[in-house]
């Protein structure tokens, strides 16, 4: 696939994964498991739902972190050239895919659930369009 189109595609999924984490962020906490929803009413002031909401916090982090890299790949899209893209998706595909390998580790250990089967296969998935993209070969060789 061209590596033009996959940076695009991978900036948008990250940029979408990103504002849904940053959206629904107390779902997606209760999604992947994370204790105290219902008693995080009361606020971040209260110290029943304060494990709560430092979870919350971490996960708008992330997602303002995935939104960003998002916007970075969008913009670094239609700035490079065709080799530099490669470089890109080859630097994209060693970060994402260290990402990768933490979700799918806390999904193991921590998450036990459907979500998080989700996020994890999601991370996986972009990583191995990164990694098919930056690594072809083309289609005629010179010899």
């Amino acid at each position: 696939m061209n590596p033009g189109t996959v940076i695009g595609v991978v900036g948008a999924a990250l940029m979408a994964v990103g504002l849904v984490l940053l959206c629904a962020t107390g779902a997606v906490a209760s999604a992947l498991g994370a204790q105290g929803g219902a008693f995080a009413v009361a606020g971040a002031s209260d110290p029943s739902s304060l494990a709560f909401w430092f979870q919350l916090s971490f996960i708008r982090l992330f997602g303002t972190t995935l939104v960003g890299m998002g916007v970075i790949l969008l913009w670094c899209r239609a700035q490079l050239a065709a080799e530099q893209q490669r470089s890109l998706l080859r630097l994209t595909a060693v970060a994402l895919g260290g990402v990768a390998v933490m979700a799918v580790g806390q999904q193991i250990a921590v998450w036990t659930s459907t979500a998080g089967w989700v996020l994890a296969g999601s991370l996986v998935l972009v990583t191995i369009a990164c990694m098919s993209s930056a690594w072809h070969l083309p289609s005629r060789l010179s010899a």
